[in-house]
């Protein structure tokens, strides 16, 4: 039995159907609403970009935006880079027994911003202080510094003739460090501060070399 389009009037037997719709009316029914310009906020300082939360800059990044702006009117979808910024996302649809792709291009609009790490680094902000004692200091400090640093940042690195003094932005981050190098500290806590009614407290980590 022959089909007639109710959008355009179009018969079955001159153009392909897709359920009760021809091809091109069907096609007009799906909404893909990713935009044609998607803003990414990129740390100026780091190169970290902001989804939920700062993350590093992978390949993964912009498979993560189209899923964000794109909905589930589609089945699957691959990427294809064009320039620096420009890229083309390609949707495969199913309908019954029926497979077609609709493809659309977009652009990365990166904005200027700093992430919530390089804010706290640049103001000074810390959490810890990792103060290193003892004949062997600076062999140890070297050590401690770079575990640190592959947990977060340090703000400050003071040497005077007592030994090292690292000033550290994460807690935990110090507490992972020195437990990854095998190091039992001494530990002290001072209060910093208040903050919504909860003490805030900054706290000191001596070690012994």
């Amino acid at each position: 039995m022959e089909k007639i389009c109710p959008k355009c009037g179009a018969l079955s037997s001159s153009k392909k159907f897709i359920g009760e719709f021809c091809e091109d009316c069907y096609f007009k029914t799906i909404e893909i609403p990713l935009p044609s310009r998607i803003e990414l906020p990129v740390c100026k300082f780091c190169g970290k970009v902001k989804l939920k939360k700062w993350e590093e800059m992978g390949s993964e990044v912009i498979g993560l935006l189209v899923r964000k702006y794109a909905g589930k009117g589609y089945d699957s979808f691959h990427i294809q880079k064009l320039s620096d910024d420009v890229y083309e996302a390609s949707f495969n649809i199913k309908k019954d027994s029926n497979y077609f792709q609709i493809k659309k291009k977009f652009s990365i609009q990166k904005i200027n911003s700093v992430c919530e790490e390089c804010y706290k680094k640049k103001s000074g902000y810390y959490e810890a202080i990792v103060q290193i004692r003892g004949k062997r200091a600076g062999v140890f400090s070297s050590r401690i510094l770079r575990e640190i640093r592959r947990r977060t940042f340090v703000s400050r690195c003071v040497e005077s003739k007592e030994g090292v003094d690292l000033y550290v932005g994460s807690k935990k981050a110090v507490a992972e460090a020195l437990a990854h190098l095998n190091l039992k500290p001494k530990i002290s806590d001072k209060l910093f501060g208040v903050k919504d009614g909860r003490r805030i407290y900054r706290r000191t980590y001596c070690v012994i070399t």
